[in-house]
């Protein structure tokens, strides 16, 4: 790390000392990190554990056998474990400690990215550390820990680094600059949130973007230009072999065609919970959740229907950052107002025009939801600019004008504690009407929700005034710089680790095994089939289920969702399931069917229906997709299929199939007909299996709507299903060289900064 040895030694024992202070819990607390209802519980444990499984068994889990009978697994960025710090705590301690240490470690690598931009725009130490502490302990990340988001948090934490990268080259044209930045994306990339990676490589745009303005011609266009090109292509390089799949993936998943703009638009940020980055309780709380709650009732009662961590800067920091924006000091604070500003617009999404004119121009915005994300832009630009606002504050020139606008915020807050109860009471109005009840019915829940705003106006009275008297005893010289940085850091750490702590839930299990117990002889009840509808919690267990929690489907998954959801018994029974779970009740298929036939009201089944469905099997007879003449019949007895299979239709009996290999990405299958048949397998199709009969490759069909299907010839042949993995592959390949390249670049830095100390000390 560049800079004074002492420098270095600061920034690492600022880093590990934030670290610690606001993960403390999860060092000292065996309890497992996550809320009840947080993505940690219902899909990061159970796919860590199966990623787990799958890398002790020397391979990468491409296909989750699992969930929704089939679902492709690494490229749906379901097991990022090539982002190295996720990847070696997973290798290195196991599931866990990924989940546990992942955020500290994260937080560590923020305040270090923070320190180094900071310092490549001249702030002085103080500045830095500031700068540092208002960022590293920022709420919107930290407070991601209460879902579970660690991939936004990874990406979150190399913004600064980013924009580092971008600065030092644009004032030095190095190369190695844009390897920096490359590998940020990179790191971006490989932490598995594209939305993320494209509101980073926009920030960059823009803050090289500004710096042209500031510096018009055409050789600084090229340069910005350049910049971005050049440091986006590295970052999809070595991301590849996640962005690659991760690519090929989405164009068969729910956002395979582009969403409408109200869709995309979904989850926009309203323009009023920005308020939110000074007072975090304004409109509750957290949304969601049991302990967000009161009175049957949530707290929250905004209109951002996705509330899962805080947008809160502190009051402080907020302060420092309007000082530096009306500073002269330097013209890169406005760079970082920009960068803000993006990110305010963006997230408000469909609340402003700019979001329809993004979604018109930039087809990625077609493909993604949730702009509220975007936020992060605005936060982290705030939370830098405390760094030049302190600077701006001790160097003397704006101290005496500054206090007191200071104090007459300070008051303003006052004032509203003084009358927020009638002013907020009345202000929920909207949120009951929308809630088709009214706030009499609820008074509990309406003194709750005023009760934590009232806090948030008179913290922030008091840390105004706080700041108030820090600036104007500066402007007296009654103190130094240094007092001033440590009393501001103080401000601003006793502002935003509380609201961190506050956000970080734990479970009362302390391993894994007690949160998901395997449940007796469930396994040899399922057999070879499924559960019905089953979930995620069954994954560690290798026991497969019909219907589980997933972030983005296929759209396969989607079509076999809707058939069971709208059909009758004979579509649930298509995915060969064989034990139901209904809320406390298990049963098994045969339970089931004798359940049904006891039933003297409902219609005899028919003979096909007493027993399950299997698995792989060849139907009586076959019919295009859409003849309605399959309507109704099980599978076994007519089947669709999506393109003609070039056979005739059987005459005789079925012939048989048996799994004779059953792994997550190779399924072979035994058949044996007197006649060319259909062969089906009741897993979720996609295009990228491959399927072979006796070594042979064979066209692909879709079967049922959902199904893999395959046409085979008469007598006794060996099926086997593929998966291709071809595109991780070549993602593979592109991210080592990208790799390799950037090791080269750093040791040609390395060797380069050694040369040059060397003639400093000879000269």
């Amino acid at each position: 790390m560049a800079g004074k040895p002492s420098d270095r030694c600061l920034v690492l024992l600022l880093a590990a000392g934030l670290a610690l202070v606001i993960y403390w819990p999860v060092f000292v607390s065996n309890r497992l990190p996550g809320g009840e209802l947080s993505d940690t519980v219902h899909q990061g444990y159970p796919f860590l554990s199966y990623t787990a499984s799958s890398l002790a068994e020397g391979r990468i889990p491409h296909w989750n056998p699992y969930i929704y009978c089939g679902i492709p697994f690494f490229s749906s960025f379901s097991a990022p474990v090539f982002y190295p710090v996720r990847g070696l705590l997973l290798l290195a301690a196991g599931p866990e400690a990924s989940v546990r240490f992942i955020w500290p470690v994260q937080a560590f690598i923020a305040a270090l990215s923070a320190w180094l931009f900071l310092g490549s725009l001249g702030v002085s130490r103080g500045g830095r550390m500031v700068g540092t502490i208002a960022f590293a302990a920022g709420a919107w990340a930290n407070t991601l820990f209460y879902a579970g988001h660690t991939s936004k948090m990874v990406s979150w934490s190399f913004l600064p680094l980013l924009l580092y990268a971008c600065e030092r080259w644009w004032g030095t044209r190095r190369a190695w600059f844009l390897f920096v930045g490359g590998f940020c994306l990179g790191m971006q990339a490989l932490s598995s949130h594209p939305q993320m990676l494209l509101y980073s490589v926009l920030a960059a745009t823009v803050w090289l973007a500004w710096r042209f303005l500031e510096r018009p011609g055409v050789r600084n266009a090229l340069v910005a230009a350049s910049g971005v090109a050049a440091m986006t292509l590295l970052g999809m390089g070595l991301g590849a072999v996640q962005m690659l799949p991760g690519y090929n993936f989405s164009r068969t998943s729910t956002r395979g065609e582009d969403l409408s703009l109200s869709q995309s638009a979904s989850y926009s940020m309203p323009p009023e919970e920005t308020l939110a980055m000074a007072f975090p309780h304004l409109f509750g709380y957290r949304h969601g959740f049991p302990d967000s709650e009161a009175g049957g009732g949530p707290v929250y009662w905004g209109r951002l229907g996705l509330r899962l961590s805080s947008e809160f800067t502190g009051v402080s920091v907020l302060l420092l950052a309007a000082v530096a924006l009306l500073s002269r000091r330097t013209h890169r604070g406005m760079a970082l107002g920009a960068v803000a500003l993006l990110g305010l617009l963006v997230s408000w999404g469909g609340y402003t025009p700019l979001y329809g004119i993004l979604y018109d121009i930039v087809p990625v915005f077609r493909k993604l939801r949730a702009p509220h994300m975007a936020a992060f832009l605005t936060t982290s630009g705030i939370s830098l600019l405390a760094g030049p606002g302190f600077d701006s504050v001790v160097s003397g020139v704006r101290a005496g004008r500054c206090w007191k606008p200071i104090a007459a915020w300070g008051a303003l807050c006052l004032v509203l504690f003084a009358f927020c109860r009638p002013i907020l009471s009345s202000a929920q109005a909207g949120w009951w009407r929308r809630a088709g009840a009214s706030p009499s019915a609820f008074p509990e829940l309406v003194d709750r929700r005023v009760d934590l705003a009232s806090g948030d106006f008179l913290r922030a009275a008091a840390v105004s005034a706080c700041m108030a008297v820090i600036v104007f005893a500066v402007s007296r010289k009654r103190i130094g710089p240094g007092s001033a940085c440590l009393m501001v850091s103080a401000v601003a750490a006793f502002e935003l680790v509380p609201l961190d702590r506050d956000f970080q839930v734990y479970l009362p299990q302390t391993r894994m095994e007690d949160l998901h117990p395997e449940p007796e002889g469930l396994r040899e009840a399922v057999g070879g089939g499924r559960i019905f509808p089953g979930g995620n919690q069954f994954v560690p267990f290798g026991i497969r289920s019909v219907t589980g929690y997933h972030a983005a489907r296929t759209q396969a998954v989607d079509a076999m969702l809707a058939g069971i959801s709208s059909g009758g018994f004979t579509d649930v029974r298509s995915t060969a399931f064989t034990v139901l779970v209904d809320g406390g009740m298990v049963a098994t298929y045969d339970d089931l069917a004798r359940r049904i036939a006891s039933d003297s009201t409902a219609p005899a089944l028919p003979p096909e229906l007493t027993v399950p469905m299997p698995r792989a099997f060849m139907p009586g007879a076959w019919v295009q997709e859409g003849d309605p003449s399959a309507f109704g019949l099980p599978p076994e007895v007519v089947s669709t299929v999506s393109g003609d299979p070039g056979i005739p239709q059987p005459v005789g009996g079925r012939g048989s199939a048996e799994i004779a290999r059953d792994a997550p990405e190779l399924v072979e299958i035994a058949v044996e007909s007197g006649e060319p048949g259909l062969l089906v397998l009741a897993d979720t199709w996609h295009p990228r299996w491959a399927v072979r009969v006796d070594g042979a490759e064979t066209p692909l069909l879709r079967a049922n709507g959902w199904m893999r299907a395959v046409a085979v010839p008469a007598g006794r042949h060996t099926v086997c299903f593929s998966y291709d993995t071809s595109d991780f592959s070549t993602g593979l390949l592109l991210s080592a060289v990208s790799a390799f390249l950037t090791t080269v670049a750093a040791a040609f830095e390395l060797a380069s900064r050694r040369r040059r100390k060397s003639g400093a000390s000879a000269a």
